[in-house]
């Protein structure tokens, strides 16, 4: 069912528009990419596209990890110099939340990231940290860059971390690389379970070479927290991802 959005288009008067999940898109608000549910300009030849998060922001925010701020929303980052995130670490290009008191920045779509994630039986249990137990999964840093944590979603045991950012790279240099498709022919497109091992490979979840058609126990546990995170970042993943992490936790 669509819905109008609070935030419109700056170069048309009528209302956008809410659409499902498609392909990536890039946010015309944060200058973030995105997968989830989007809003878009309804005018002909008008690619204005903007998050749900961010269609939908607010004038003043609050984030526990942060007591002492009050983010205000801003279309643009305040002052001159270059800001970043202290959510995922990445720049701050467009639509952000700051607060002018602790200086502190937020992408919308990061302060409205969860704090706590479980698979329905219950297996995993996440949490988003400001202070990570181990390095990540992904990048095998604690940091995101130097001096910049960035925020992880971290297993309740602390085998299992990943950045909030390394998640979203990953994704999208996988998407951009075809490895997401779920089509076969005989012109060399990519099988599913090629997919499956390229997928894996990439996130550091095996090592190169293997070849066994079952899972381990320890990597199906690996892959569920990996679909945990991609969900609470993106929201419900598109067909063909959400198909390739089923792939990858079944037997």
């Amino acid at each position: 069912m669509e819905m109008s959005t609070k935030k419109g288009c700056p170069s048309h008067a009528q209302p956008m528009q809410l659409k499902p999940p498609g392909a990536p898109f890039k946010c015309s608000g944060c200058k973030q990419m995105g997968l989830g549910c989007s809003y878009h300009c309804e005018s002909s030849n008008c690619s204005y596209t903007l998050h749900e998060e961010c269609a939908k922001a607010v004038s003043l925010a609050f984030h526990s990890f942060f007591p002492k701020s009050d983010f205000e929303f801003h279309e643009k980052a305040p002052g001159n110099r270059t800001r970043y995130c202290d959510g995922c670490g990445k720049d701050v290009l467009g639509f952000v939340y700051h607060c002018s008191t602790t200086g502190y920045d937020l992408h919308p779509c990061c302060l409205k990231l969860k704090h706590s994630l479980s698979d329905e039986e219950g297996r995993v249990t996440l949490e988003l940290c400001q202070k990570v137990p181990s390095k990540c999964g992904k990048c095998k840093h604690r940091n995101v860059v130097e001096g910049v944590k960035g925020w992880s979603y971290v297993s309740s045991g602390g085998n299992y971390c990943y950045h909030v950012s390394c998640v979203k790279e990953l994704i999208f240099e996988n998407w951009k690389r075809g490895y997401f498709s779920q089509e076969t022919n005989s012109t060399g497109m990519r099988s599913d379970s090629e997919n499956t091992q390229i997928a894996l490979r990439s996130m550091a979840m095996v090592q190169s070479g293997r070849r066994s058609r079952r899972i381990k126990k320890y990597t199906k546990i690996a892959v569920l927290v990996f679909k945990l995170v991609v969900s609470a970042i993106f929201g419900n993943p598109i067909s063909a991802i959400a198909a390739l992490v089923e792939a990858l936790v079944s037997d």
